[in-house]
């Protein structure tokens, strides 16, 4: 494990297993980092054991369980009231009912026929891309393939191409997870802005008057993978073209927090280890495949990984006209709430 930053995260996760009471041997049978050897995690732990800062991790660990009882509760609620086994797709829902029954409660949904305004949905051709955008240079996520935690490295992997290139190697490909353009890009706000005249704002839901920020492309081929994370606000993924399936985890199987950098989860979605990781047989997980025209309201903390099943265009969005917990005044995890 290179570098001193992935080093600092290692050690984080180290000290939250030992101060969490877990024995030396299931901490060091967990590892998830590739390139630590066993000897190594030892070392640290060791010497965790005689920091004079044990007691302080100690406490934060007990507001942890504290926590972490609080959602068993709610897995437990969850269970007697049986909820469906399905993600629901509805119809042309109004305002006012996808608030009450799916933004307040925060519960996923698809929702359907509502982006049919869309000029996106048959503009977004490669020939149009090209015709209007070809000679535009954007930043692109490149060599996902052969980089560990690639999403959380996309600043490092991302290189400069021309759209033009990009699209004939997208459209060429046809599937693989090398390279692809995300929204971490930002290709829509710093090269492509124009594309957002194609967009439509869902009956006054979302804000057309923030836009920077707030909305994003995402453009590859079948088979790119967004691993297993949840994201800090609520978000509308928008499918324009091609299909892309979600797998999705209630945000209060907070295991899944000890096993994560960042906001990105080591576990596979699709292929769990449960030889490694045997909580992962009760957690359910849902699925949907979202097709042109659909669009999926993630709410923020559900985590969630994707797969493309085909040449994708996407936009996500979180210019809702309502409350959003990733709203600029909105402390992250971590920071000061007051």
């Amino acid at each position: 494990m290179g570098g001193m930053a992935m080093d600092v995260l290692v050690s984080s996760w180290l000290a939250e297993a030992w101060a969490r009471g877990l024995p030396e041997t299931r901490i060091l049978s967990g590892l998830p980092f590739p390139g630590v050897s066993r000897a190594e995690a030892r070392r640290e732990l060791r010497r965790l054991a005689a920091s004079p800062d044990a007691p302080v991790l100690a406490t934060l660990a007990f507001r942890i369980a504290r926590l972490e009882w609080q959602a068993r509760a709610r897995r437990r609620a969850a269970a007697v009231l049986k909820r469906p086994a399905a993600i629901p797709r509805v119809a042309r829902l109004s305002k006012r009912d996808f608030v009450r029954d799916f933004y307040a409660p925060q519960r996923p949904v698809v929702l359907t026929g509502m982006m049919r305004d869309w000029k996106a949905l048959s503009r977004w051709t490669p020939e149009y891309f090209k015709r209007r955008w070809g000679e535009v240079t954007v930043r692109v996520a490149s060599g996902r393939e052969g980089t560990d935690f690639y999403d959380l490295n996309v600043h490092a992997i991302s290189r400069t191409v021309r759209f033009a290139d990009f699209v004939d190697y997208v459209e060429t490909q046809r599937r693989g997870n090398d390279a692809y353009l995300v929204a971490n890009n930002d290709g829509l706000r710093e090269k492509l802005p124009e594309l957002a005249k194609d967009l439509g704002f869902f009956r006054g839901l979302l804000d057309r008057r923030r836009l920077d920020g707030h909305v994003y492309l995402w453009y590859g081929p079948g088979g790119t993978v967004t691993p297993l994370h949840h994201d800090t606000a609520n978000i509308l993924f928008c499918q324009v073209r091609g299909r892309k399936r979600f797998t999705l985890i209630e945000p209060w199987w907070t295991q899944l927090v000890r096993d994560c950098l960042s906001f990105y989860s080591f576990i596979d979605a699709e292929a769990p280890d449960l030889r490694r990781m045997p909580y992962l047989a009760k957690v359910p997980r849902l699925t949907v495949t979202l097709g042109p025209g659909d669009a999926l309201f993630l709410p923020a903390g559900w985590w969630h990984h994707v797969r493309s099943l085909s040449v994708s265009a996407s936009v996500s969005m979180t210019n809702f006209s309502l409350p959003n917990p990733g709203d600029a005044d909105d402390p992250l995890p971590g920071e000061v709430d007051d």
